[in-house]
């Protein structure tokens, strides 16, 4: 291993946070099987939400319980499996607009493969080979070249695109904004010089003057009041391209309650409970979004704290909360406890498999006894046991000189 990638990844471990290093955190994992992301890859990555289906996550815990570690697996996999995906966190991302949430999604889109993946998947229609093109050249010209006559394969191009544009699942302004995009990519009109980026800004929720707007017969922008339907046409349109749907992964969100060392909160009561809101919102309207998954992830104060926490917005609370509960955890469950999980698998032999996984990832560290580990795993603490096994391991690296 690189030794900057090993500093890296000594330097987030000893701060509580997983190694950035995608290798180093795959092999530092333990508890593979029991581990919630193999449960949302196969249940919902690679079935429910594949098919069509999305849903709305919460993972709670204690501090260094394995909360980003798992929504940077689960991140893996979906991206692996053709999904586009987005890891954001709540300290960076405003949640109390969900224009916030969807320009992030779209940032993590690359809008010109989306309309080149939709015009083939429209040429394979016509019957062609949108591969047979050269680079650069557009379809319509090159159809003509081969013997097709310009007006008949203009009416089937159209056809092809009113038929988009009437899709009663898509927003008429973004799927006129698509369709242009797919008439200049095919050749069937030309757009002005400039005017596909400004589309594409559209797309992104950016800020555009009416007078750039106004020739492209488009009078609206994308704000927090139609973001919700923007962004369904965006997953429905994204299947329609080929991707299988969208993973957002959110860390964090016990910013929520948090304050600065000067006693100021992070999020005002105001825009807390506009936070609580826009989430509910989700929850309420994932059934009209297709192939979204999205996963909220925060310490267990959101579910301890009454005064700010969810249940300090009963609306929400309502719709997440565990109706039945137990010892052990439920990973079907809406709102998931990541301190059930790691107590169900979690004993001194998983300790000194995770020794022996850092060691070969980082180099060899000063041996720890078993019997040490048990002293970890009784001990009382505000941390997760996880998070106090890996941070002794890491100063047994800084002991040996490592």
């Amino acid at each position: 291993m690189e030794q900057s990638v090993r500093e890296e990844a000594l330097k987030s471990l000893r701060q509580g946070n997983p190694p950035p290093d995608l290798q180093v955190l795959k092999a530092i994992t333990v508890g593979e099987q029991a581990g919630i992301w193999n449960s949302w890859r196969d249940y919902y990555l690679n079935d429910y939400i594949a098919c069509g289906g999305s849903k709305v996550k919460f993972l709670t815990g204690k501090p260094g319980s394995g909360k980003t570690h798992a929504l940077l697996l689960t991140l893996e996999e979906a991206r692996r499996l053709g999904y586009v995906t987005l890891f954001a966190n709540t300290r960076r991302l405003r949640l109390n607009k969900f224009d916030s949430l969807y320009q992030a999604v779209l940032d993590a889109v690359d809008v010109e493969d989306m309309v080149t993946a939709y015009c083939s998947a429209l040429i394979g229609r016509l019957g062609y080979q949108a591969d047979q093109l050269a680079p650069g050249q557009n379809f319509f010209s090159w159809a003509q070249e081969r013997g097709r006559a310009a007006d008949s394969l203009r009416r089937e191009i159209q056809e092809e695109l009113d038929t988009l544009y009437q899709n009663r699942k898509i927003n008429h302004n973004f799927a006129l904004a698509f369709t242009q995009l797919c008439a200049h990519n095919l050749g069937l009109r030309r757009l002005a010089d400039g005017q596909d980026k400004i589309l594409q800004e559209w797309l992104k929720s950016r800020p555009l003057p009416a007078k750039v707007l106004k020739p492209l017969k488009i009078f609206i922008r994308i704000d927090k009041y139609n973001a919700r339907h923007m962004m369904a046409s965006f997953l429905h349109l994204l299947r329609l391209c080929g991707r299988r749907g969208l993973f957002v992964a959110v860390d964090d969100l016990g910013a929520l309650t948090e304050r600065s060392p000067e006693g100021r909160a992070l999020y005002g009561r105001a825009a807390r409970n506009e936070v609580y809101e826009s989430l509910r919102q989700l929850v309420d309207d994932f059934a009209g979004f297709e192939g979204a998954f999205f996963v909220f992830a925060g310490r267990t104060e959101l579910i301890d704290d009454e005064k700010e926490g969810f249940k300090s917005y009963e609306a929400l609370w309502m719709r997440i909360q565990n109706e039945v509960s137990g010892k052990r955890p439920n990973k079907f469950a809406d709102l998931v406890n990541q301190d059930l999980i790691v107590k169900d698998f979690f004993t001194a032999e998983t300790c000194l498999e995770l020794q022996k996984r850092l060691n070969e990832a980082l180099g060899p560290g000063s041996e720890l006894l078993q019997d040490d580990f048990h002293c970890f795993l009784d001990n009382v603490s505000i941390f997760s046991p996880v998070r106090r096994v890996v941070e002794a391991i890491v100063s047994q690296f800084e002991a040996g000189g490592g």
